[in-house]
């Protein structure tokens, strides 16, 4: 058995928790059933079909399990709080899926609540939608700057095509939603917008040579 399947089955397990406490928030709480509503919503009427680069480089600067979890990433998540727990380090952690939700119901609130329905919503997103269309709506509508939401916005600002420049667009983007477009450029976002870029760069560089090596092993 391959590691992505096994990774798949360990996510499966990871879940089933969280699935079991959708559905008892769903038939308990009708403020919970709005705020899916309006996800599901929202994500059907954004679909758009997009060039695979924009899935591929998304999902290796913001979630590169994404094609193995189901919503949460569960190692990732646990992993965060052993890190803030035992050094006090906080970092990010969310999957597109939380990502999306979080953005469509724009509560940013930093309250376990606040998480614990935002990660609820990303269980139900992850099994209606698939990751195209997750992916096809989160870059539709996500911060990436001043004056700029969404990919469409992001291209005009840049002067690309959407689909002629998909790769290099599709890394602009991914560099902005760490750091978003200033309304004024500096040299500090300038450094962090160029170690952004080689970092994905250089893991697109090494998945497409571990591909090269599987292929041929």
């Amino acid at each position: 058995m391959e590691s992505g399947e096994n990774l798949r089955y360990i996510y499966i397990i990871l879940s089933l928790p969280y699935v079991l406490a959708y559905y008892f928030v769903y038939a308990a709480s009708p403020y919970f059933r709005e705020l899916q509503r309006k996800v599901v919503n929202s994500i059907g009427e954004l679909y758009y079909e997009f060039l695979p680069d924009y899935k591929y480089y998304l999902q290796i600067a913001e979630d590169h399990r994404g094609d193995y979890h189901y919503g949460i990433d569960q190692i990732s998540f646990f992993r965060i709080i052993a890190q803030y727990v035992f050094k006090g380090i906080k970092q990010g952690g969310s999957t597109i899926e939380q990502q999306l939700v979080r953005t469509i119901i724009g509560h940013y609130e930093p309250t376990l609540k606040r998480k614990f329905i935002e990660q609820l919503l990303a269980i139900s997103v992850a099994r209606k939608f698939n990751k195209e269309q997750t992916i096809s709506a989160y870059i539709q509508i996500a911060y990436l700057g001043t004056k700029i939401s969404g990919v469409f916005e992001l291209a005009k600002a840049l002067e690309l095509d959407v689909f002629r420049d998909s790769s290099k667009l599709s890394i602009e983007l991914a560099i902005r939603l760490k750091y978003p477009e200033p309304s004024k450029y500096s040299v500090m976002w300038y450094k962090k917008y160029q170690r952004r870029k080689n970092h994905i760069v250089k893991l697109s560089k090494m998945r497409r040579s571990n591909f090269v090596h599987l292929a041929k092993s």
